[in-house]
Formats: C-alpha cells, sequence, structure tokens
C-alpha cells in the first residue's frame, strides 16, 4: 500500500510498484532468512545481499518507487511506444527487485544498527540527555519504520544481561503521544474526531500500539505531534536519568507495566505521568488548527458569480470537438465541457483575464479562473504527468494575476514526441454546470488568442 501511494506521488506505475515490494514479502523470498532474521547475506549472482523483513518498513518502499520513477522515464525515452506496455514494467520489476533487496534492505538493517549503537552510547554517557532525545524523537521513528531495526537490540540486551535501558524510553514516547491524544480530545470541537482520539488513547494505553495516533492525529494536525515529542523528551529525560529498567520486552501501555517493576519502577511510573501531562499540556495550549483544512477547501469551492464570456484560444493548433479527445477521461465531457487541439506550437497562453487558481508541480496542466467567475483546466498532453515536468516550463505560480494573450507556459513539443506521448490538449470549463452551454465557436486551424468557446448563463 505504501508503494502504491509513493509511486502516485512520484507519478510512476502504482502496479509495478506493489509488485516490486510484493515480491519482497512472498513466503519464498522471506524463508531465505531462516531462524537468524535480520541482516541473514544471501548472495545473487555472486553479490552478497542483506536480508530484512519488509512489511513493517517505510523506507524501503520510498526509496525503490522513488528510483522506479526515473527508471521508468528513462526506460521510455529509450524503447519504442508499442513496446513500452511489455517492457517497461519487465525490466523495471528485473532491475528494482534485486536493487531494493541489494541497497535499500541492508540501508535500513545498517541504520537500525547505528541508531542502537548511538542509543548505547549515549546511555553510557549521560542517561538524562540520551533519555530526552531517544523519548522525543521515537515517534518520528515509529513514522519511518526505524523502530523495527532497533528492536532486535533491546531483545537481545534483555536475553543476555536480563534488563534493558531503550525500551522504557520507546514506553516515554508511547505515553507523550497518549497526553497530545487526549489533549487533541479536549481541543476539538469535531465528534468524529473526538471519538477517534478516544479509540487511539485506549489502543496505546492497552495494547502499546501509538500508530492510531501519530497517523490519524499526530500527522493530521502538526501540533498533536510537537506535543507528544515534547513529553516523550521531557519524561524520557527523568526515565533515563534514573536508569530505569526493563525486564520483559513490551509495548508501552498500562498493561505492560509489571514489566519494569523494580528498584526503577517509581522512576519510570513518574517518568510516564512526565510524558503523559506534558503532552497533553503542551497540545492544549498550541491548539490543533483543525480549521485549516476545512478554510481551504471552502475557500476552493466557494461559489463565483458567473456570466457570459468567450474564451480564447490558449494554443496555435486544430482545434476539434471535445468528443474528439484521445483521453476517454475527458471525451465523455463528465469533467466539463470543452475543445481539444492538436498543438502546432509548445507555447500557452492566458485565454481571459483572471487568476492562476492551480498549477501542477509537473507543469502539466493549469487551472485558471476568469474575473466573470470561468473556471478552466488546460490539460497538456495524455500521461504527461509521468514526465514529473521534464520538457515543461511555468511562466507564472499558483494565485498571479493574469491578463488575455499573457505567456503561461510552454512545453518542448518535439522531445514530449519523442518520449512517446501523445501532446494533444484538452482545455475544459470546469464549472460547466453553472452555464446553460458551453459553445464551440471555431473548428479546424486557429492561432491563440482566436475566439474559440463561448459560455453563456
Amino acid at each position: 500500500m505504501l508503494a502504491v501511494t509513493a509511486a502516485e506521488k512520484f507519478k510512476c506505475d502504482k502496479f509495478v510498484a506493489a509488485a516490486i515490494m510484493g515480491a519482497l514479502i512472498m513466503p519464498e523470498f522471506m524463508k531465505l532468512m531462516g531462524s537468524t532474521g535480520n541482516g541473514t547475506i544471501v548472495h545473487f549472482f555472486g553479490i552478497p545481499l542483506v536480508l530484512m523483513t519488509y512489511t513493517s518498513t517505510v523506507v524501503p518502499a520510498i526509496l525503490a518507487t522513488w528510483c522506479l520513477s526515473y527508471l521508468e522515464k528513462w526506460l521510455r525515452s529509450w524503447i519504442p511506444t508499442n513496446l513500452q506496455l511489455l517492457f517497461v514494467p519487465l525490466i523495471s520489476l528485473f532491475v528494482m527487485v534485486p536493487l531494493t533487496a541489494g541497497v535499500f534492505g541492508p540501508f535500513g538493517v545498517y541504520v537500525g544498527e547505528g541508531i542502537s549503537n548511538v542509543i548505547n552510547w549515549l546511555m553510557n554517557l549521560n542517561g538524562w540527555v540520551a533519555g530526552a532525545l531517544i523519548g522525543g524523537v521515537w515517534n518520528i521513528f515509529v513514522i519511518f519504520g526505524l523502530q523495527w531495526a532497533v528492536n532486535p537490540v533491546m531483545i537481545n540486551n534483555i536475553s543476555s544481561l536480563g534488563y534493558d535501558y531503550i525500551v522504557p524510553l520507546t514506553c516515554a514516547a508511547n505515553f507523550g503521544m497518549a497526553g497530545a491524544t487526549l489533549g487533541t480530545f479536549v481541543r476539538t470541537k469535531d465528534k468524529k474526531i473526538k471519538a477517534y482520539s478516544i479509540s487511539a488513547l485506549l489502543s496505546i494505553f492497552f495494547a502499546g500500539i501509538t500508530e492510531p495516533a501519530i497517523y490519524g492525529i499526530g500527522i493530521r494536525y502538526k501540533r498533536p505531534l510537537v506535543g507528544a515529542v515534547a513529553g516523550g523528551a521531557v519524561g524520557g529525560a527523568i526515565i533515563g536519568g534514573m536508569k530505569a529498567k526493563a525486564f520483559a520486552f513490551v509495548f508501552g501501555g498500562l498493561t505492560t507495566l509489571p514489566a519494569f517493576v523494580g528498584k526503577t519502577f517509581i522512576p519510570y511510573c513518574l517518568g510516564l505521568l512526565a510524558c503523559f501531562v506534558v503532552g497533553c499540556v503542551v497540545t492544549m495550549v498550541l491548539g490543533i488548527d483543525e480549521n485549516s483544512t476545512e478554510q481551504k477547501t471552502s475557500n476552493m469551492n466557494s461559489a463565483q458569480s458567473v456570466s457570459n464570456e468567450s474564451i480564447l484560444n490558449p494554443i496555435s493548433g486544430e482545434v476539434e470537438d471535445l468528443t474528439q479527445a484521445h483521453d476517454p477521461a475527458f471525451a465523455d465531457g463528465s469533467m466539463g465541457d470543452g475543445f481539444v487541439i492538436e498543438p502546432s506550437s509548445g507555447d500557452v497562453y492566458a485565454p481571459f483575464d483572471g487568476e492562476v487558481t492551480m498549477l501542477f508541480n509537473t507543469k502539466h496542466a493549469i487551472g485558471l479562473t476568469s474575473d466573470n467567475g470561468v473556471q478552466v483546466m488546460i490539460h497538456i498532453g495524455i500521461d504527461t504527468v509521468k514526465l514529473n515536468g521534464e520538457y515543461f516550463e511555468s511562466f507564472v505560480k499558483q494565485g498571479d494575476k493574469i491578463k488575455q494573450g499573457q505567456k503561461l507556459l510552454h512545453f518542448d513539443l518535439n522531445e514530449i514526441k519523442k518520449a512517446g506521448y501523445d501532446c494533444s490538449t484538452v482545455v475544459i470549463v470546469m464549472n460547466t454546470k453553472d452555464y446553460q452551454s458551453v459553445e464551440l465557436l471555431n473548428a479546424g486551424k486557429n492561432d491563440h488568442g482566436s475566439a474559440t468557446l463561448k459560455v453563456q448563463v
């Protein structure tokens, strides 16, 4: 699932991304680790590979998908269009599966070992500092899945020494997140978030599971995550400074308190209380700013006054009715009425006076709103989003005021075609439903600036 969402972000084939990570969690692959687990060394064509369990990691999937996006782009530039459907996924899998197993897996193992070494060094140097640092950043480790690489070190300490100093610090992070979750419950006015907060809080208290709180509250509202870090750092300093010990490997919660019973049990409990209180108070003071996202959505969807207007052709080329568009997502008119252009030039000009209300990072599409309320999207090419901005140049940014005839974008028509992409461009009135009719005035060859579309209330 992470590979799929990363592929959407990096603009590459999400099915190939899923297949790459799926290959690495196949039972046959997992069996290669035997009883050794993470860190097992096997050989692939004589090359040593350090294996690891991928099901609980984050970084390998992101790095692999990021590399895939560049590999796909390169392959498409060399493989003829009629062969890409077969050979781009095939070669991508052949390259990326061994690369991920040979590079990104060891990255996770070695980063985890490095973190563990640093933690042990800090604990021996100064428990207060180590406790504050680990208690503060552990929830960040959870976001990236790095905590799983440190877990074997804690388990080994308990099996060989009978106790461990790191486990109590991870529990400090849990209770810092619990406090931030309670602070969110108090500050929010949304009944659904209140219910979710209680559920996430109980998950921490009774199971030591923080992911629902981290992802559903911390990352979503940002400020509770700050509260959790602050709480974990303060309580972690107390726990680390007093050398609190864990006598079993557990996740921090109320039900796992017996695993810490010993001479340092009271300092451990005081540290957890500090984590919880500080996390809660900091979150309540900072607030959760839950209205910002709703306000942005409201602004984007706010009704605008509309009136009759002519829309000029933004690109020189052959103009046709929208039903002739090569992309069925546009041709059926479900996104709005408009027209399609087979461009003869790579320059895009403003079809009216107005504002840039949307500009994709890849610069292959731009959204404009006229002074009279017409909302237009200009989408250049089919699947050109996969170029990730290559061959595109923007002369405006989102929020800019524009004048009719002003140059907005430039795209390298020849290079995009060489890369195997269809450059046909659609111009769509996104708020078509606000109008009685959207009428194509002139089909055929048109220069930019000619009256091409008429909208009527």
